[in-house]
């Protein structure tokens, strides 16, 4: 069921690194409701939320307030929790800032074991040495930083070539330089390729990961131009035309690169698409197969057992529902 994201304002947060989640979240709504504009406005089920350990407005780093959305605290899970890089100070005032955040790492620390994906970003990842998430990973830290680690924490293992570390559910960036690849990594896992891609394209950041875009350049358009418009009516003619190209030759291009046609990427799409409204809103089978353009929901029924290997998207739910009580996957 839906998972929402949770930005952690902390004191003295960076408002670079704050409006990184912010904008990029607000982009990626965006892409959904484009994608799915169809005659029922589709919305994105998942929510930002904005909170701070007490619930208050936080003062970043230039002094300014943030409104928060709540405080941190219960049960409820998230999907994504983001530690913008803040303003650190010196050993003893980091210091203090750690010893009175043990609730706050107390909460982390479940937020994560529940199956959060939790992302930081330069001072902010040393609250995760502190809560003990970080064990014996390398993790990247800035040079003018690396005394007050440290310092601090002088068994944590120190990454000093790479801007960003993803390793299982955690996912540390050096800085404000990689906040926004560390955010697409995220959007990739958590929301799509195809949202990560998009959004990568908008804000100019290179993105490169296996299998998003063939690298033959005409079926690469032709993959773009199909996620922009697969929950709608396809006409591939229309798609070989604005591809100045022939149907025959697109369909053997797409086969040698992606090993199926351009009407099977459709199908694929869709599929992805229903999955992720099977398990994050409580949209009805039905309504899933119009919004990811199937006016029969035989079809859509169809489409979704050859896909899955025999399991119906009621029993997706269902599996998936049993996921987020157990741990499982869908089908396991």
């Amino acid at each position: 069921m839906p998972a929402d994201f949770a930005l952690l304002a902390l004191p003295g947060a960076y408002h670079t690194s704050v409006g990184a989640l912010i904008d990029s979240f607000a982009l990626a709504r965006d892409r959904v409701e484009q994608v799915f504009s169809g005659a029922e406005r589709v919305r994105m089920e998942t929510r930002l939320r904005i909170l701070s350990p007490d619930g208050a407005p936080v003062s970043l780093s230039d002094g300014r307030l943030l409104a928060v959305d709540g405080a941190v605290g219960g049960d409820e899970p998230f999907a994504f929790i983001w530690l913008p890089a803040f303003r650190a100070g010196e050993r003893e005032q980091l210091k203090a800032r750690i010893a009175q955040a043990q609730p706050l790492l107390a909460w982390l620390r479940h937020q994560f074991d529940a199956g959060a994906i939790v992302g930081a970003s330069g001072a902010a990842s040393t609250l995760l040495m502190a809560c003990g998430l970080t064990g014996d990973i390398a993790i990247p830290v800035a040079r003018a930083l690396r005394p007050l680690t440290g310092a601090l924490f002088p068994r944590q293992r120190i990454e000093e070539r790479r801007g960003l570390v993803d390793h299982g559910n955690l996912l540390i960036a050096k800085g404000m330089a990689s906040d926004l690849h560390l955010i697409l990594r995220m959007m990739e896992r958590t929301l799509s390729s195809d949202i990560a891609r998009w959004l990568s394209a908008i804000i100019g950041e290179d993105y490169e990961e296996e299998d998003l875009l063939a690298p033959d350049p005409l079926v690469a358009r032709g993959q773009l131009w199909i996620e922009q418009r697969f929950t709608g009516p396809i006409n591939m003619a229309d798609l070989a035309r604005h591809l100045s190209t022939s149907s025959a030759t697109l369909n053997r291009r797409f086969h040698k690169v992606l090993g199926l046609s351009p009407k099977a990427l459709v199908s694929q799409l869709r599929f992805q698409a229903a999955i992720r409204m099977l398990e994050k809103s409580t949209r009805s089978i039905d309504t899933i197969a119009q919004q990811v353009g199937y006016s029969d929901s035989r079809l859509f029924r169809s489409m979704f057992r050859q896909h899955s290997g025999g399991i119906s998207a009621s029993q997706w739910r269902a599996a998936a529902q049993g996921a987020g009580r157990h741990g499982d996957a869908p089908g396991e």
